[in-house]
C-alpha cells in the first residue's frame, strides 16, 4: 500500500541534467542527510527539488571562480515551519564578506516548509562526503548532532530524548501513511486519523489505542507482510509514554518479520538502537545497586533503586531489585517472616504493568500460581537459535496468553497464523484474544464456530495446567 519512493531518483535526473548544461564549473555533490524514503509524505516533492535545482545553480554561481583546493559545505536544514536553516563551511576560511555574500543570496532562494519533520541537505563543493570530518572539522550533520546529544545524555534525559523522538518523528510519519492509504483500507485509515489526533500534552492509555482499539486489529490485517507498520506505530505510542519496557519486548519479536526495505522498518531500528543504548546506562545503574545488595548494604543497594526510578519510572527491573533489597533489609531486621507474600503481591502489580512480560516471580501459593510462576521463567529459554523463530513465537504467544497479555499474545498469533502455515489454531487463538481484549466484531471476517472453538481452547489450557507436573506438585502437599 505504501507508494514506490522516486523523490531520489527524481532530484538525480533534475540535477544530472545541471551538471551535464555545465561541465567546467565546480564539483557539486549533493547528500540527502535525512530518510529520503519519507519524502512522499513531508515533502512537495516537485517544488522541493525544483528550489534544491536553484540552490545547486546559485552555489556552482557563487563559487565558479575558486580553485580545486578551495572546498565548501554549504548545511540546508527545511524545517516544518518558519525559514530554513543554512550554514557555510569551508576549507581553507573563506573570507568574512564572501560568506555572507553568499548566504544572503542563499537566502533570497525560497524554500516550501516540511509537512512533519525537518528536511536536511549538504552541498559539497570540491569535497567527498566520507572526507567530511577531515575537510569541515566544525561540521557536525543533524543526525550526528542528534547522536552525540542522545550519548552523552543522562538516564533522564534520554528518557525524555525517546519520548520526543517517538511524538516528533516517528508517530507523525507512520501516522501519515496510514491516512494516505486507499479508502478500501478502512481499518489502517481510521488508526491513523486516531493517531493523528492524539494530544500529547496529556498522558494516553495505549491499551486504549490499541489493544481494545478494533481499528488496530482491523489494521494489523490489512497490511501486507513484512510491512509491520501497524505494530511498530504501537511501540511508538509506548515510547511516547515511557513505557520503554514493553515497547522493547514488541520491538524483540516484530523486527524478526519485517521487511528490511519497508519504511516501517527504519523506526523500528532507530527506536531499537536508542532503547539499546538506554538500557547499557540503566543496567549499569543497577549494577551498582545490585553491588551494595550482595555486601549486605541494603539500604544504600535501596537508595539507588529509587534514585533511578526518579530518572525512569517504568523499569520492571529496578522495581524487582527494589523489592529483593527492601524485603532482604526486613527479613535481616526480622521486621518480616520468611513466608509473608503481602509485599511481593503489592510489588507485582507495578512490575507486571511495566513489563508484562517481565520472567521473574517470587512466590506461588497453589497450584495455579506455581503453574504461572514456570510459565513465566520458561520465556527464558526461547529463541536460542534461529531455527526455533516461528515454532518459539507460538510458544510465546501460548505462554503470554496463559499470563493474560492478550494483546501481545494476539499480535504473536497473528504473526504465527500469517507466516507459519502449520500453526493450525493460532488464528482461533488470535480471535480468542481479541475477545478478552473487547474487540468481539472482527472473528465475523471468518469461517468457523468460534464460540465452540474459545471453549474448546479453555478447556484445553486448563488440562494443560490440571497436568503440569509443577501443578500436580502442590495437590500433593
Amino acid at each position: 500500500m505504501i507508494k514506490l519512493n522516486t523523490f531520489c531518483l527524481s532530484l538525480f535526473f533534475y540535477l544530472l541534467c545541471l551538471t551535464a548544461a555545465a561541465q567546467k564549473e565546480p564539483e557539486l555533490t549533493i547528500a540527502l542527510l535525512a530518510n529520503d524514503k519519507i519524502a512522499e509524505v513531508n515533502l512537495n516533492q516537485d517544488a522541493f527539488i525544483a528550489s534544491v535545482g536553484e540552490y545547486s545553480d546559485l552555489a556552482k554561481k557563487e563559487f565558479k571562480d575558486v580553485g580545486p583546493q578551495q572546498k565548501v559545505a554549504i548545511l540546508l536544514i527545511a524545517h516544518t515551519q518558519g525559514n530554513p536553516t543554512i550554514e557555510i563551511y569551508s576549507n581553507p576560511k573563506l573570507a568574512a564578506d564572501k560568506e555572507a555574500s553568499v548566504l544572503k543570496n542563499l537566502q533570497g532562494i525560497v524554500l516550501g516548509h516540511t509537512k512533519y519533520v525537518d528536511f536536511p541537505i549538504l552541498f559539497i563543493i570540491n569535497a567527498k562526503f566520507e572526507d567530511l570530518k577531515t575537510d569541515f572539522k566544525d561540521l557536525l550533520v543533524p543526525m550526528d548532532k542528534s547522536d552525540e546529544q542522545y550519548v552523552n545524555a543522562s538516564l533522564k534525559e534520554k528518557y525524555e530524548l525517546n519520548k520526543a523522538y517517538a511524538i516528533k518523528e516517528a508517530l507523525p510519519i507512520l501516522s501519515a501513511y496510514e491516512t494516505i492509504v486507499d479508502d478500501q483500507f478502512v481499518g489502517v485509515k481510521s488508526f491513523g486519523k486516531v493517531v493523528e489526533s492524539i494530544d500529547f500534552n496529556k498522558p494516553q492509555n495505549i491499551s486504549t489505542l490499541t489493544s481494545k482499539n478494533n481499528f488496530y486489529w482491523r489494521a494489523s490485517m490489512e497490511m501486507s507482510a513484512g510491512n509491520q507498520l501497524i505494530p511498530v506505530t504501537k511501540i511508538a505510542l509506548l515510547l511516547s509514554q515511557g513505557e520503554f519496557d514493553y515497547a522493547l519486548k514488541y520491538i524483540e519479536m516484530i523486527r524478526l518479520f519485517c521487511d528490511p526495505k519497508a519504511v516501517p522498518t527504519i523506526y523500528l531500528k532507530e527506536m531499537a538502537r536508542r532503547l539499546d543504548e538506554f538500557n547499557k546506562q540503566l543496567n549499569e545503574a543497577i549494577d551498582k545497586g545490585i553491588a551494595e545488595h550482595d555486601k549486605g548494604n541494603y539500604e544504600k543497594a535501596i537508595a539507588i533503586y529509587k534514585d533511578i526510578l526518579q530518572e525512569y519510572p517504568n523499569s520492571a527491573s529496578v522495581q524487582y531489585e527494589l523489592y529483593y533489597s527492601q524485603n532482604a533489609l526486613q527479613l535481616k531486621n526480622q521486621t518480616q517472616s520468611i513466608d509473608d507474600r503481602k509485599d511481593w503481591d503489592l510489588a507485582k502489580v507495578s512490575i507486571y504493568n511495566s513489563n508484562p512480560l517481565y520472567t521473574m516471580d517470587v512466590r506461588a501459593a497453589n497450584g495455579k500460581e506455581g503453574y504461572l510462576l514456570f510459565r513465566r521463567q520458561s520465556i527464558q529459554q526461547l529463541f536460542k537459535t534461529k531455527e526455533a523463530k516461528l515454532s518459539d513465537m507460538y510458544t510465546y504467544a501460548d505462554i503470554a496468553m496463559d499470563l493474560g497479555v492478550y494483546d501481545f499474545a494476539a499480535q504473536l498469533f497473528w504473526l504465527s497464523s500469517s507466516f507459519d502455515k502449520d500453526s493450525k489454531d493460532a488464528l482461533s487463538k488470535y480471535l480468542y484474544c481479541l475477545e478478552k481484549l473487547g474487540v468481539t466484531d472482527l472473528k465475523e471476517n471468518f469461517k468457523g464456530d468460534f464460540e465452540k472453538e474459545f471453549k474448546a481452547i479453555d478447556k484445553a489450557k486448563v488440562k494443560e495446567m490440571e497436568q503440569s507436573s509443577i501443578y500436580k506438585s502442590f495437590k500433593t502437599k
